[in-house]
């Protein structure tokens, strides 16, 4: 008697592809709600600072353009799935797509030149410190905002204090100078106060380079600009990662969980500070936070981010030499009066891995 069975049905491609695309925009939509509950509160929260924040958009995009893959009944809860993920996301992804319209801004003649930079330990690792002053120089800010005065060990794990006054007043004549810890501010106008601000205001008289360098991650400077009080921060706060231990080592995450409540404390303590100041406000370096993480949240409320003035879409500062720099961790903001005219990143000449900050700023009643 013949065999009757009935041939195989094949599933097809869409069935098969539809819990694929379903549940990857779900799984994306939980992620981003785990990392909302969790940065800014617990130390393991901050590895959203490895994602590129332009991946905040991109990702919901693209799970969006693959819903048609699903079946019906499926499309309209992958694509509600995405679309929230685009909604709760897109404040986390650094993207200003409003500075496609914007024409390249001119300042105005009294504008405050400043530049911030971190210098990668004082040009210890790359180029020649000839280049590197000529540099600084060429830049002919009114006022410099310098992180990383400062050399390393071999291994790169330990900070070492360099001294380099003499030259860097050769270099300045005329212009007044700041220090404290790994913090160098420059000043074409003159300097009336430094108080200390956040950790810092715990160091005793006469402490040591390591206790002042640890510290001070936060340099305040009162300067006279044509009478009126305008308070410079210079910032460089706490890495919160260990990347030459590699994201598998056990050191990793020891680093982080350490390095956890000092940051949040300098953070803390800098963001109390602005509240009890009146002065026209520019703060502006290295923050060592993306436009995904929590850190900032206080401070983009308060203040004005620079790059609202920006005519780049998505703007990037580190790593700059490597591979095309898809995080921006170097920060502008201005208050009290102090608004951005002008802010660009432009290219460090091979000196650092982060990019320099040139923003020029108007201060009330000028102009």
């Amino acid at each position: 008697m013949a065999d009757t069975l009935a041939p195989a049905r094949d599933v097809p491609v869409r069935n098969r592809r539809n819990p694929l695309v379903l549940g990857a925009a779900l799984a994306w939509l939980v992620l981003l709600l785990v990392e909302w509950a969790a940065d800014g509160r617990v130390w393991l929260g901050q590895l959203v600072g490895i994602v590129p924040p332009a991946a905040f958009v991109l990702v919901p995009l693209a799970l969006a353009a693959l819903v048609p893959l699903a079946r019906v009944a499926a499309r309209w809860r992958a694509l509600a799935a995405a679309a929230l993920a685009l909604l709760l996301g897109f404040g986390q992804s650094g993207l200003d797509p409003a500075a496609l319209w914007r024409t390249e801004p001119r300042p105005g003649p009294d504008a405050v030149r400043v530049f911030a930079w971190n210098t990668n330990s004082w040009n210890q690792l790359l180029g020649t410190q000839d280049h590197f002053y000529a540099f600084l120089k060429a830049k002919d800010a009114d006022v410099y905002l310098l992180h990383e005065y400062q050399h390393v060990t071999a291994d790169r794990k330990e900070k070492l204090p360099v001294d380099d006054l003499a030259r860097l007043r050769r270099e300045f004549p005329g212009y007044r100078l700041a220090v404290r810890g790994e913090l160098v501010t420059l000043s074409r106008f003159p300097i009336l106060r430094q108080p200390a601000v956040g950790p810092a205001r715990e160091v005793p008289p006469g402490a040591d380079w390591p206790t002042e360098y640890r510290a001070n991650k936060v340099l305040r400077t009162d300067v006279l600009v044509r009478g009126r009080t305008v308070s410079f921060y210079n910032v460089h706060m706490p890495v919160w990662n260990s990347m030459p231990d590699g994201l598998l080592s056990a050191a990793f995450y020891r680093h982080m969980r350490e390095r956890f409540a000092p940051r949040r404390a300098q953070y803390e303590g800098l963001e109390a500070d602005l509240a009890a100041n009146r002065n026209p406000v520019v703060v502006a370096g290295d923050f060592n936070a993306t436009a995904a993480m929590s850190d900032l949240d206080p401070l983009r409320e308060r203040l004005d981010d620079a790059a609202e003035v920006s005519t780049d879409p998505y703007p990037t500062s580190w790593e700059e030499g490597g591979w095309k720099p898809f995080w921006r961790t170097d920060w502008a903001f201005t208050g009290n009066g102090a608004r951005a005219e002008r802010y660009d990143f432009g290219a460090p000449e091979e000196l650092s891995d982060h990019a320099v900050q040139d923003l020029w700023v108007s201060l009330p009643g000028s102009g």
